[in-house]
C-alpha cells in the first residue's frame, strides 16, 4: 500500500527532473492534506492558518506541474484515485526508499531504492599500465544529457556507487526504477564526483531506437579523439578508463513484456551488453531504464541483461 512518505518521495523526484525544482512546504501539505481526503480549508487552518483561497492557487499549479510530468489531467478529485489506479506509477518500500539493501541475486549484487534496482557485475583486477589520452585530463560528453538543475542528496547511494567503480572495478551497472524517481540524475550527480578517475565519460539515450552500430559509431568518434582509432568499443575499454551511460534502454525492449524481450532489430544489444559484463576490462557502462523491459538470467556465473 502506498503510504504518504511514498507518495511526497514520488512527486518530489517527479517535479525535481521536470522542472529542477523540490517540493515547497505548502505543497508537500496540499497532498498530505489531500491523500487524507481533507478539504482546501482544512489544509489552509493545518497549514499556519494560511487562506483557503492560497491554497487553491497553489493547489492548481501543483496539479498543472504534476498533471504534466504524468501526462495524466489531475486534480485534487482523482488525484488519489489515479495513482491508486495505476499502482505502476509508485510502489515504493517505505523503509527502503532511501536505504541502500544489499543483496545476493544470482551471483550478483542488488541494490533496492524503493522499487529502483542497481545490478553490478563485477571486475576485480586493476589495470595498472593503461595508456592515457594525451592531454592527462578527462575528456567528457555531456552534450546529450538532460539539463538537471537540482539540490541533491542519497549521499550514501552515491557513496556505494562509487565504491563499486573505483574500488571494485564494476564493469556493468544496471539502474532501473519508475519514472521520476531520480535515476538520471544519481548517475549525474554520480559524474560530477568521479569524473577525474576516467579517461572518457559519455551520456547517450536510446530515446530516438538508435541502432546499434549507430551507439557504436558515436562511441569509437568519441573515444579515437586523441590517439589512433582501435578496432572495437572493447578495445577502448580495455587501454583507456572509460565511463559511458546508456539511459531509456527499455525503449529497446517489447512494450509490455515483463520477460525483457528485445526489439527484433535491436536484439544485438544484448550480445553487446553481455560482452561488456563478461570481458576483462578496466571500464563501466551504466544503463538506466524504467525496468518494466528486464532480461535477467544467468550465463556460465555471469548476469546478463
Amino acid at each position: 500500500m502506498n503510504t504518504i512518505e511514498n507518495i511526497l518521495q514520488y512527486a518530489d523526484n517527479l517535479i525535481l527532473e521536470t522542472t529542477g525544482e523540490n517540493l515547497t512546504p505548502v505543497q508537500e501539505a496540499i497532498l498530505k492534506g489531500v491523500w487524507e481526503g481533507k478539504k482546501y480549508r482544512e489544509i489552509a487552518i493545518d497549514y499556519n492558518n494560511s487562506t483557503e483561497s492560497y491554497i487553491k492557487t497553489e493547489a492548481a499549479k501543483l496539479w498543472k506541474k504534476l498533471g504534466e510530468a504524468l501526462g495524466e489531467n489531475l486534480n485534487k478529485n482523482n488525484f488519489r484515485s489515479k495513482l491508486e489506479k495505476n499502482k505502476s506509477f509508485i510502489e515504493f518500500h517505505s523503509s527502503s526508499y532511501c536505504l541502500l539493501q544489499n543483496k545476493v541475486h544470482n551471483n550478483q549484487n542488488t541494490i533496492n531504492i524503493g522499487d529502483q534496482f542497481i545490478q553490478t557485475t563485477n571486475y576485480q583486477q586493476k589495470s595498472s599500465n593503461s595508456p592515457k589520452p594525451q592531454n592527462q585530463t578527462s575528456r567528457i560528453d555531456l552534450t546529450k544529457a538532460p539539463d538537471l538543475n537540482y539540490k541533491y542528496g542519497r549521499t550514501s547511494e552515491i557513496a556505494t556507487l562509487k565504491q563499486w567503480i573505483l574500488e571494485n572495478k564494476t564493469r556493468l551497472i544496471t539502474i532501473y526504477g519508475l519514472s521520476g524517481i531520480g535515476k538520471t540524475a544519481l548517475t549525474l550527480k554520480l559524474i560530477s564526483e568521479i569524473q577525474t578517475e576516467f579517461d572518457y565519460i559519455i551520456y547517450r539515450s536510446l530515446d530516438n531506437l538508435p541502432k546499434l552500430i549507430t551507439l557504436k559509431n558515436e562511441l569509437k568518434q568519441f573515444f579515437s579523439q586523441s590517439q589512433n582509432p582501435l578496432p572495437e568499443i572493447i578495445d577502448y575499454f580495455k587501454s583507456y578508463r572509460c565511463l559511458v551511460i546508456i539511459d531509456d534502454v527499455e525503449n529497446i525492449f517489447q512494450f509490455g513484456n515483463l520477460a525483457g524481450q528485445y526489439l527484433t532489430e535491436y536484439k544485438d544489444y544484448s550480445k553487446f551488453f553481455q560482452q561488456i559484463a563478461n570481458s576483462s576490462h578496466q571500464s563501466c557502462v551504466i544503463l538506466i531504464g524504467k525496468g518494466v523491459n528486464r532480461r535477467e538470467g544467468e550465463i556460465s556465473g555471469k548476469f546478463f541483461i
